[in-house]
């Protein structure tokens, strides 16, 4: 399956976002869930699904904003991943909380932050090689260009 050039930007944030909602959700489920219980994969796929629709949106339109603020700094590399791993975690984090727990509840603020600060960290560390990853994946499937 080859995907015409003019669809790579589309096709990076699809992926981009599949994976990394793969494995947030997967890890905010745990957590959320107390560990790995019988109907834990059935809780973790619904989880995914909200989650890729929420970062799917998100990443279409943020990192444009985030890379003009963290191009004003000398680690604008760094600075990007953090500022956009600190908002996609927040926001997903909180969508992810309040969907497993049935809305906000006693209680909320602290799973939430809980599952958040775990998200965070793994998050942090996979901006920086999942989209070289997605970037060479992407590459590879475009259609070559005749000469």
């Amino acid at each position: 399956m080859r995907i015409n050039p003019k669809y790579r930007q589309l096709t990076f944030v699809s992926l981009m976002s599949l994976i990394m909602t793969f494995i947030m959700s997967g890890i905010m489920t745990y957590v959320l869930e107390g560990g790995y219980i019988p109907h834990f994969v059935n809780d973790w796929m619904k989880d995914w699904g909200v989650a890729f629709v929420i970062a799917f949106g998100l990443n279409l339109f943020l990192p444009a904003q985030i890379r003009k603020f963290a191009n004003r700094f000398r680690k604008a590399q760094i600075v990007y991943i953090f500022v956009i791993t600190l908002i996609m975690t927040f926001i997903l984090s909180f969508a992810l909380t309040a969907f497993a727990m049935n809305g906000i509840v006693p209680y909320f603020v602290s799973h939430w932050t809980g599952a958040w600060r775990i998200a965070l960290i793994i998050v942090f560390v996979l901006n920086f090689f999942l989209p070289k990853f997605v970037g060479k994946l992407v590459s590879k499937l475009m259609v070559q260009q005749p000469a």
